[in-house]
């Protein structure tokens, strides 16, 4: 899986829509780095990623039930839905794929009440188009990288040694064997005995 390229609209600290950022794809500059001040977005931007693929957040991402950029609501008239959405593109195996996870709520008396989410995706065609898979889009997304890996690619670099620990050496190479297709050979040598 390499990304290309994420958008969001009012997801936490990104009020509106958001420009298109593309990711570094190239042979050579082939490295995105996310660098700013503290309460700018950078773990906002993370879990972004992580909630549109796998609907997951960090564990230090904070106030998880409020996904809406607070701005958004305020600006909304009770009973007004306000939308929330990630959408990010990637290639994998010569292939294009853009998915988009989106939340919408509603303003009301007491506060703001959030609908469930709705993931959508699209695959690129060889002539250009995007066309929806058959597929359910949470099965190809598990198929390309399966969600007990996701916290090792997508993780908060302050948080690294929590990677690292020797405690989670078994975890790691329980979440490899899946990757790699090994585990799948395991259960199979166990079914037939």
């Amino acid at each position: 899986m390499k990304l290309t390229s994420i958008k969001l609209c009012n997801f936490r600290s990104f009020y509106g829509t958001t420009p298109e950022m593309l990711l570094a794809g190239g042979d050579i500059q082939n490295t995105t780095i996310i660098h700013g001040n503290n309460g700018s977005g950078k773990t906002s931007l993370l879990n972004a990623f992580t909630w549109v693929l796998y609907e997951k957040f960090s564990a230090a991402f904070a106030s998880i039930e409020q996904l809406v950029n607070k701005r958004a609501i305020a600006e909304a008239q009770k009973g007004q839905a306000v939308e929330c959405w990630v959408e990010i593109g990637w290639e994998h195996e010569g292939k294009r794929y853009r998915v988009k996870r989106t939340c919408r709520g509603y303003k009301n008396e007491g506060g703001f009440d959030a609908s469930k989410t709705q993931l959508t995706m699209w695959v690129g065609a060889d002539d250009g188009k995007w066309n929806i898979p058959i597929q359910q889009p949470d099965d190809i997304i598990n198929q390309i990288l399966p969600p007990t890996l996701h916290q090792y690619f997508f993780f908060d670099g302050e948080r690294i040694e929590e990677i690292v620990r020797s405690v989670k050496k078994a975890e790691i190479a329980e979440a490899t064997k899946i990757f790699l297709g090994v585990e799948v050979i395991n259960r199979s040598i166990r079914h037939l005995g």
